[in-house]
């Protein structure tokens, strides 16, 4: 039974690695892994539909103070959601393989992660709604919009609790795709769907603002009638395996990463309800930041993919210590998010101009905060897994610290940078924080665990990025953004692609590059 058990680890464990080689590429069709494809058409399909969303329908059919609005109420329930979780998602991600055991009910763990959030939940909304005269007023002087809808941020805080439990408890079955479905397309069709309703006046603005945050009480239900579906709705309580030891290794665990949301969700969530409050045009200056960063995140889709499938494979291995696998894996992300993320910041930045000609005129404020926020993300996504991998080690205590420290550094260079620079120093601040954090986690794991995740081809990745911007940058403008855009998009492919196939800088490039060449006729 033991050596059928450890067969069956292995073979989940290659399979969920030929997803890791390629998960991060546009391209990757017909790629063995099928949560590889599903996650990815699902991830750049969101794409497409965001940001029609984001760049067209939002900013042209509400004023930016209501746009502004939808982006704070997301913003503070998420912050909420996260602290008030107790940490529940990754607890459910570093402990489940120690309950796994569908014939005994995974021992109770379900219910366990059902019921410490309501715990967290109370407490926090409880504060939001003690200090609510507090808040809201900081956003009095500019908009009485947040006032007038604050009850929403606890409506849609629990769902997105529920939400991240059950995505966390699905990922821990190795169920990953469902929730990057809803996420990135069921989501943004449905918001889709209520702007042109509301364009079309089938719907007020409360009736709009009661929707957008009720559609998340949908996929929550279809979250859980998957988990049904599964046969994997173990709710009734067990407490066998919850001796004193593993309540205790899971309570310290909890308090260490309740702090641990991604460093893209704090500064996001952090740098708008700091702006709302902090600029003069408020949440007028949300929706202007909000519409820069949502274009500077594209960069980290691939990186979303890609953590989604290798946390669990991450857990495993620290809970078998084999260093040389995870090794293995933060290079492999490393380089060829690098490589992925690199070519999506030219295309953005080179394309700036293009890109805001979409959008209304007042929003061009906004276009040196995407330069900080692309090079903020580009930094991130280069670094690899690196949280993931010190949050399931044995330091997972630290980041608790790293967590603390990147909230003190976002908040502390806000208040300095924004009544100066507006948005623009809100952008940079994020920049500053990320780096500084993202910086310290690779020099802890190198001392260690004596690992790195870059190789001495990752350096080529920058320079032929650098040799492409030059080359793109001096290409003379066309009268038609539309044209530009296509020609300029076309030149950096051509330009950076050959270099990073005829360098070999990843093994998972050059053999996607091979296969579709191979597809179309022009390799055997």
């Amino acid at each position: 039974m033991l050596k059928n058990n450890n067969l069956l680890q292995n073979d989940r464990y290659h399979k969920q690695q030929i997803t890791i080689n390629f998960v991060s590429f546009v391209l990757a069709m017909g790629i063995v892994a099928k949560q590889s494809i599903y996650n990815s058409i699902a991830s750049y399909l969101g794409i497409i539909i965001g940001a029609v969303n984001t760049i067209l329908l939002f900013p042209n059919v509400f004023s930016a103070d209501e746009f502004g609005l939808t982006r704070v109420l997301g913003a503070a329930s998420l912050l909420i959601a996260s602290f008030g979780s107790f940490g529940t998602p990754n607890v459910s991600l570093k402990f489940f393989p120690f309950f796994r055991d569908k014939e005994k009910k995974h021992n109770g763990f379900l219910f366990f992660i059902l019921s410490v959030p309501l715990i967290g939940y109370a407490i926090l909304m409880g504060v939001s709604y003690l200090f609510k005269d507090n808040i809201v007023g900081y956003y009095a002087d500019t908009s009485t919009l947040f006032g007038d809808y604050y009850n929403y941020i606890a409506l849609l805080t629990i769902y997105l609790v529920y939400f991240n439990v059950f995505d966390a408890y699905l990922r821990s079955l190795y169920k990953t795709v469902l929730f990057t479905f809803l996420q990135n397309v069921v989501l943004r069709v449905l918001w889709m769907a209520l702007i042109v309703m509301y364009y079309f006046d089938y719907l007020n603005f409360d009736q709009f603002i009661f929707y957008y945050v009720n559609v998340y009480a949908l996929l929550l239900l279809i979250e859980i009638l998957y988990v049904a579906y599964l046969k994997e709705l173990f709710i009734l309580p067990q407490f066998k395996k919850f001796d004193k030891k593993m309540v205790r290794n899971i309570a310290v665990f909890a308090v260490f990463v309740v702090l641990g949301a991604s460093s893209g969700m704090v500064s996001g969530t952090i740098d708008s309800l700091m702006i709302g409050a902090l600029t003069d045009n408020g949440l007028a200056d949300v929706g202007y930041y909000s519409i820069a960063m949502y274009i500077g995140i594209m960069i980290m889709v691939p990186y979303g993919s890609i953590i989604r499938i290798a946390t669990p494979i991450i857990s495993e291995a620290w809970k078998e210590n084999d260093t040389k696998k995870i090794d293995k894996i933060y290079k492999q992300t490393s380089t060829n998010l690098m490589l992925i993320g690199s070519l999506l910041f030219l295309g953005v930045w080179l394309n700036a101009d293009n890109i805001f000609k979409l959008l209304p005129e007042e929003y061009g404020v906004a276009k040196y905060v995407l330069l900080f926020i692309c090079i903020a993300k580009l930094y991130d996504v280069s670094t690899g897994v690196n949280a993931t991998i010190i949050q399931f080690s044995q330091f997972f205590k630290l980041m608790l610290y790293f967590n603390v420290l990147l909230i003190l550094l976002l908040i502390g260079t806000n208040f300095l940078l924004i009544p100066k620079y507006g948005i623009e120093g809100a952008a940079l601040a994020t920049l500053i924080s990320i780096v500084i954090v993202n910086t310290i986690r690779l020099i802890i794991i190198k001392v260690k665990m004596g690992i790195l995740p870059f190789t001495m081809k990752s350096i080529y990745i920058p320079i032929i990025g650098a040799i492409t911007y030059a080359a793109v940058y001096f290409v003379p403008p066309f009268e038609s953004f539309i044209v530009d855009l296509i020609i300029r998009s076309v030149i950096i492919t051509v330009i950076f692609i050959p270099p990073m196939y005829f360098l070999k800088v990843s093994n998972e490039f050059n053999g996607l590059i091979d296969k579709t060449l191979g597809v179309i006729g022009l390799k055997k």
